[in-house]
């Protein structure tokens, strides 16, 4: 496809990028139709080494102005249909760069029920409304006249002056509402000035959970500020009280400012009816312009809401996915029960299921000493090294019996430690866990999956869709469509910046990769099982529909070990090999001697020559890739420690230090496992010593953080954190910095602050 030049510029527009890098990305994303993973890895040179951030942007922006442009066609062929489209408003629809003007142009033409204003021009009252806007002479001073020609000669369509005159100010307060530069000033006046307020609703407190919105009984805060990305999570708590019918929500300015616009922009104060001509302007504001605005700047307010919470999500999501991995190590997986028992697994060094009982360690079937000797004989007859426990209902229980009672984990010889299990049900009632184990109860399926996790985390959580993995906030509540493609993006980069080995992924893992999907992967576990293996990659393009274009984008990210050729057990790819292989041969190398020796890479990395030949960037990572002792970039799992004397929230004490873990990051803060049941809040006021805007400049999913408790309510299982030094005063919560208390409530008194404010619908672990 030929590109858009005004696409282009639009992007340069947006992101700050070059254009030349725009034109060049653009022509391997829409032209040759290659994927951001391949491009941002691959291309280098072409690109002048945008990442997998840039060219998204790149992709989606282009895209965006696609989709604006096909609007503007909509409309002007719309319009012009109607017999409507004069030479002035074809210029302003053309002019028009955002959606938002362009449907303020189009409003008047939209197809739509009769207005009283419509239906006063079928009366014939148009000439009344011309008059009343442009005379010298007040309608006062002729009503005889008036009367002969807007009601006398209507027949019967008007009864009375009283009529014309009100559908000839109907006529005129549509056509002051209907201004779309009055409109647009007033928008800005709105996105400056205006205030956003939410109220306790009358009768909120019959509704199940309203104290959660106490924060927002009586609160108002300037439009300007809530949009920004740190504080657009209040106003998804205020919206999401709204929706449970708790709260009320209005934005509004002081209205005459919008009265001086729409008179300035519609009549002349020196005609003979500006005085009616200023009821009607304050008619237009009050009952049509505000209403619309007020709509419209929470519905930006949503989007704006949106992009931030996806974002956080998204990063939380990069950061679960892509945090450090267990690897080659045979797992215990244990998902807690009372009633039915703890489900137990076995995996191998390879994430293979080996086999799976059932333990009752707890009453009702309380079986102690049986329970004991089935833990210790697993551990013993499969070599185990960890024992991963969910971390739901009777996990912390079900790691103390562990504790207590396995003598190779008291030893120090086997390491037991909790795994966040979100996501885990999810799995094993999907259609993957019973194509996996179709003979298998979902608890056996649940197991399996939170000890695989604790294996390889990406490899296993990719099979669960990320909303339910638990790592977002307001995710139910933003735009869902926007949420998937955004996750999914991330998911996609995650994979292909790990890469997957090709004889060992599931089909879930391989369907990810750079131009798969998931029928060819399939069709690539079809042909491996047939195979008993690959042995190199070019063996790919023998599976079913696996083309040379798949085959172009995904090699790199598909590596084989211990196969024919070393090249394929690292990220170099295919189409590198024969540079490679003539640079060995003219240095009487094979290219197992170069994989091997650091001496013979040291000289590769020394050829100035090949350095210009395959170009700067691609060089740099092929000689990486050679370095890598191991291929895989993410760092090796370290167990956590957390205090022995700490296993349930009455353990802790104010004032102590413990050591946590980072299990959700938000706009507001984090929250932390401190070894307890329940995670911590660690507010974003009490991160850093010095001020920080966000919580993700010092935080990351699965960082080890020491917190010190500063807050603790034990009736209602809160805890509030700090890793601040000076940390000896309590937060305590309450309104946002820059928030007002509106003047009345409907609040109930009983209402207290505590550092949990402003957490509305948010769920803690």
């Amino acid at each position: 496809m030929s590109l858009d030049n005004s696409a282009i510029a639009y992007c340069a527009q947006k992101t700050n990028l070059p254009v030349n890098k725009i034109i060049s990305t653009c022509n391997l994303l829409f032209t040759e139709e290659c994927t951001i993973p391949f491009i941002s890895r691959y291309r280098k040179e072409v690109t002048g080494n945008l990442d997998e951030v840039q060219i998204r942007d790149i992709k989606d922006f282009y895209e965006e102005y696609v989709e604006i442009e096909k609007r503007r066609a909509f409309i002007l062929d719309a319009i012009k249909k109607q017999e409507k489209l004069t030479k002035e408003l074809e210029k302003a629809i053309l002019a028009a760069d955002t959606l938002l003007k362009l449907e303020d142009l189009y409003a008047p033409y939209k197809t739509k029920r009769k207005t009283k204003g419509m239906q006063a021009i079928e009366k014939g009252l148009q000439g009344l409304a011309d008059f009343l806007l442009t005379s010298n002479k007040q309608f006062t001073a002729d009503v005889e006249a008036l009367i002969d020609t807007y009601v006398t000669k209507s027949d019967g369509k008007v009864k009375d002056i009283n009529e014309a005159i009100n559908g000839a100010c109907d006529i005129l307060m549509e056509k002051f509402s209907q201004n779309p530069q009055t409109k647009e000033a007033i928008r800005e006046i709105y996105w400056r000035e205006a205030v956003l307020k939410s109220e306790f609703r009358k009768d909120g407190e019959k509704i199940e959970g309203f104290d959660k919105f106490k924060d927002f009984f009586e609160f108002s805060e300037p439009v300007s500020k809530i949009k920004e990305a740190k504080s657009t999570h209040r106003f998804m708590a205020i919206r999401r009280g709204v929706t449970l019918k708790v709260l009320k929500m209005s934005i509004s300015i002081e209205p005459q400012a919008a009265y001086d616009i729409i008179c300035a922009n519609e009549f002349d104060e020196s005609v003979a009816n500006s005085e009616l001509l200023q009821k009607v302007a304050k008619k237009a504001f009050d009952s049509s312009i505000s209403t619309s605005l007020d709509l419209e700047i929470k519905s930006e307010l949503k989007k704006i809401a949106d992009v931030a919470a996806i974002d956080v999500f998204s990063v939380n999501l990069k950061d679960l996915l892509l945090q450090p991995y267990l690897g080659s190590k045979a797992v215990l997986g244990i998902d807690p029960g009372i009633r039915t028992g703890c489900k137990i697994v076995v995996i191998d060094n390879t994430g293979k299921f080996i086999g799976d009982h059932v333990i009752y360690p707890f009453a009702p079937k309380f079986d102690e000493a049986g329970s004991k000797m089935i833990l210790e004989k697993l551990v013993e007859a499969f070599n185990i090294e960890y024992i991963a426990i969910g971390n739901g209902t009777n996990g912390r229980e079900t790691l103390e019996f562990v504790q207590d009672n396995i003598k190779a984990v008291s030893d120090g010889k086997v390491k037991a430690t909790m795994i966040n299990e979100d996501g885990a049900s999810i799995y094993s009632a999907s259609d993957i866990a019973r194509a996996e184990f179709p003979d298998k109860d979902v608890t056996v399926r649940g197991a399996i999956s939170i000890a695989r996790r604790f294996q390889d985390p990406l490899a296993e959580l990719v099979k669960i869709d990320p909303k339910s993995i638990g790592v977002g906030q307001y995710q139910h509540d933003v735009n869902q469509v926007r949420l998937k493609k955004s996750l999914e993006g991330v998911v996609e980069n995650c994979v292909n910046f790990v890469g997957v080995d090709l004889n060992t992924a599931s089909a879930t893992l391989l369907s990810f990769i750079s131009g798969i999907g998931p029928t060819v992967a399939k069709n690539i576990v079809k042909e491996r099982q047939k195979r008993g293996g690959f042995k190199n990659r070019s063996e790919l393009l023998d599976v079913s529909r696996y083309s040379q274009k798949v085959f172009e984008q995904s090699a790199g990210f598909l590596r084989l070990y211990n196969g024919d050729n070393p090249l394929d057990g690292t990220f170099i790819h295919p189409e590198r090999y024969s540079i490679i292989e003539n640079w060995c041969n003219g240095n009487g190398l094979d290219i197992k001697a170069l994989v091997s020796d650091d001496e013979n890479i040291n000289k590769l990395s020394k050829d100035g020559s090949l350095r210009s030949e395959i170009g700067e960037h691609t060089f740099d990572d092929i000689i990486k890739s050679l370095k890598a002792p191991k291929q895989d970039p993410r760092s090796e799992f370290e167990p956590i420690e957390f205090r022995k004397d700490v296993r349930k929230i009455d353990d802790l004490k104010l004032g102590s230090w413990y050591t946590g873990v980072v299990n959700n990051i938000t706009n507001f803060g984090a929250f932390v496992d401190v070894g307890v049941k329940e995670s911590g809040l660690l507010h974003i006021s009490q991160i850093a010593d010095e001020f920080i805007e966000n919580p993700m400049d010092k935080l990351k999913v699965g960082q080890k953080v020491k917190v010190k408790v500063i807050e603790l309510d034990t009736t209602r299982k809160r805890i509030s954190l700090s890793c601040k030094s000076d940390s000896d005063v309590d937060y305590s919560g309450g309104a946002p910095k820059g928030a007002k208390k509106n003047k009345k409530s409907n609040a109930p008194k009983e209402i207290k602050n505590n550092a949990f404010a402003g957490l509305a619908g948010f769920k803690v672990k």
